[in-house]
């Protein structure tokens, strides 16, 4: 599917569904975790409560997803809480592969894109978490595109990471990751 083709997909889906901005569990669980200081990416964000719990928070948060249609509902909602989140249109395999920052937390949830995750992992900091959550294939299901295999993100994980959190049930697989830091 093209970007173009995705990008109106998910515009009529968020344009057809009220919002919801409830922030996802994996940020409870990073900060429980201990995010360090520094910036926030939420990829693939859509209407993200979880982009805008991470800014009240205090966090500079920058949100990618492809679809205006989201992005707008989402800082519709940031102004109106007086919270400043940077939105960027795209698509986010591009953008994760193009982003040349440093992330105290790259976040991603009910997102797969092998190449996104990788080039994800890439942007977290020394001592940076990594927290993805991604709709997991049924046991015994062929491989379908957007769907994980049990136990695929950690075996898709980099080296330099401590895993925290490694969840699959019958929805979803997540994991919550440290990036070690390099000793000096």
């Amino acid at each position: 599917m093209s970007a173009e083709a995705d990008r109106l997909r998910w515009n009529e889906r968020y344009a057809a569904a009220p919002p919801d901005f409830t922030p996802h569990r994996l940020v409870a669980e990073a900060e429980r975790a201990g995010i360090p200081d520094g910036a926030v990416l939420d990829l693939a964000c859509g209407r993200s409560g979880s982009a805008l719990a991470l800014a009240a928070g205090g966090r500079a948060v920058t949100a990618v997803d492809i679809s205006d249609v989201a992005l707008s509902q989402l800082g519709a909602e940031a102004r109106r809480r007086g919270l400043a989140v940077r939105l960027v249109e795209a698509d986010a395999p591009a953008f994760a592969a193009a982003d040349e920052g440093s992330y105290a937390l790259v976040l991603a949830t009910r997102y797969w894109d092998t190449a996104a995750f990788t080039s994800a992992a890439g942007l977290v900091a020394e001592g940076g978490l990594l927290a993805w959550e991604a709709l997991a294939a049924a046991a015994g299901e062929p491989p379908r595109p957007f769907r994980v295999r049990p136990g695929e993100l950690r075996a898709r994980l980099p080296a330099g990471f401590d895993v925290l959190t490694d969840v699959t049930d019958q929805q979803s697989s997540r994991i919550l990751a440290r990036r070690a830091r390099v000793p000096a």
